[in-house]
């Protein structure tokens, strides 16, 4: 776990200021700046770009689980970015055609509203192709162990970037039209920054190597990505539609409504995103050597800490409720329920540790294709089925239902395929810990007049308590160790 702790907290640490600079961003200023149909339409281009992005790729990120084999320094690792990029390039020519073929049938809505999205939607073109290869670069530079890098400039420089125009925008200085010229440099600027990285690192090997992909390897590399196509595009599937459907039965209103409030939810993903990120390249190396015992130890040890982790960030979140929707102007309360749905299909993720890493890139991922692309159609059918009957929320309870799915199924396979869960005794006196906590701070702690003075003697509360309990019931060795670490550190100065 040293490699893993050591870039989970270094990316936690990027992540969480870049939660910040967004908070800023996307929750103080945007719904204030922006209209809610302008909020929508910045939203939707990016669910676009991502999912034509990750198509874009036709595949070829599944192939990293064969990267172990690839990974020879001085040999330029035997040409693997070559193949990612011209695949990448083949890919996003395919994307860029089918975008401009579909424009008709993607910006339509029942709601009439298309025409904000029609005037924008040629912004999507250049966001598939640096979109596309940020992704090639990031993945690229995971499997060389540095998993930082793409999430500094994802999750922290880009927002960095996206706050200039919005700032301008808020204080009247720049037109709409110049805002979006800005917001779309912004969004490009990080994939040129992340290739400008690999480069300083030394990692830009942009030469091919034809005579290592012998028969075996070339065959391998083309089942995976065929397969991959679609399997690796399913989980943002899932992530996406909801946005597009939104858009189709509500229009760019209800979108931005619901993006606003889904920034609320994610907050408590970012543990387990950052993890999962490095963990991924670990267990494919002990798969590689048949490392069971590795496997189950980052398996158990990353369980409990994400739900150490995500749980106290889910009773933040739902305990400052009505605060946050003092934050937000009065037509995005609609978005209350959105939050909780979220937050509860995130915790159920991060509750079943890195399953998906252990189960994709084993010898079984195909099982693991099978469960996704499953899941991708029931996201679309409890959309389709819940939106219309409870409007956005409708959307958020979809997402529950199909996560938490996809994350029993998961569980019970590696269960009977390799006899391996996740699960001690601890996990479920974490569950009741959080649970009494927050029920204490409903109890405990007055409702301040002052909704910042509340946020803050509300969370101190919730935060203290909560890790006391954590740390005298060493729930998690991992963070017994880092607190004990900080104790020492603490003690030193004095």
């Amino acid at each position: 776990m040293g490699v893993i702790k050591q870039q989970t907290i270094k990316g936690t640490i990027y992540s969480y200021a870049g939660i910040l600079i967004g908070f800023i961003t996307i929750v103080l200023l945007q719904p204030h700046a922006l209209t809610t149909e302008q909020v929508g339409l910045t939203q939707l281009l990016i669910s676009f770009s991502g999912l034509f992005g990750q198509f874009a790729s036709l595949g070829f990120p599944g192939t990293a689980r064969y990267f172990p084999y690839f990974r020879n320094q001085e040999k330029g690792h035997h040409g693997y970015l070559f193949l990612f990029c011209i695949v990448a390039l083949a890919g996003t020519l395919l994307m860029i055609i089918l975008a401009w073929a579909f424009k008709d049938q993607i910006i339509s809505s029942k709601s009439g509203e298309s025409s904000l999205f029609g005037q924008y939607y040629w912004y999507l073109l250049p966001l598939i192709v640096f979109t596309t290869f940020f992704n090639v670069f990031e993945r690229y530079a995971m499997m060389l162990y540095n998993t930082s890098s793409g999430r500094i400039l994802r999750e922290f420089t880009k927002r960095i970037f996206i706050l200039v125009p919005v700032l301008l925008f808020y204080f009247q200085l720049i037109s709409f039209e110049l805002f979006m010229i800005l917001w779309l440099v912004a969004n490009v600027l990080p994939t040129l920054l992340m290739l400008r990285r690999l480069i300083a690192d030394g990692h830009f090997f942009f030469k091919p190597d034809f005579k290592f992909l012998d028969g075996g390897m070339r065959s391998k590399l083309i089942n995976i990505s065929a397969w991959g196509l679609f399997v690796g595009s399913s989980p943002l599937i899932i992530e996406s539609i909801d946005k597009y459907i939104i858009h189709k039965q509500f229009g760019l209103d209800a979108t931005g409504i619901y993006s606003i409030a889904f920034q609320f939810a994610i907050i408590v993903s970012l543990p387990s995103r950052s993890l999962y990120s490095i963990a991924f390249a670990v267990v494919a190396e002990a798969w590689k050597e048949n490392d069971l015992k590795t496997i189950r130890d980052v398996y158990a040890k990353s369980c409990i800490v994400q739900i150490i982790t995500t749980l106290l960030l889910v009773i933040l979140v739902w305990a400052n409720i009505n605060n946050i929707f003092q934050i937000l102007p009065a037509n995005y309360e609609s978005g209350k329920y959105v939050i909780l749905f979220i937050c509860l299909a995130h915790l159920v993720d991060a509750s079943t540790g890195i399953n998906t890493a252990i189960l994709a890139s084993s010898k079984f991922y195909k099982y693991d294709g099978i469960f996704t692309l499953s899941l991708a159609g029931l996201t679309i059918l409890t959309n389709i089925w819940l939106i219309p009957i409870f409007g956005i929320t409708g959307s958020a309870i979809a997402m529950f239902i199909t996560i938490a799915a996809i994350n029993i199924f998961r569980y019970l396979f590696l269960l009977f395929a390799f006899k391996l869960q996740p699960f001690t005794i601890k996990s479920p006196i974490a569950l009741l810990v959080g649970i009494l906590i927050y029920f204490l701070s409903l109890w405990l702690i007055p409702k301040f007049d002052n909704f910042v003075v509340d946020i803050v003697v509300r969370s101190g509360f919730i935060t203290a308590f909560y890790g006391g309990c954590v740390y005298s019931l060493k729930l998690s060795d991992d963070i017994t160790h880092t607190i004990d670490g900080y104790l020492q550190k603490m003690k030193a100065l004095f």
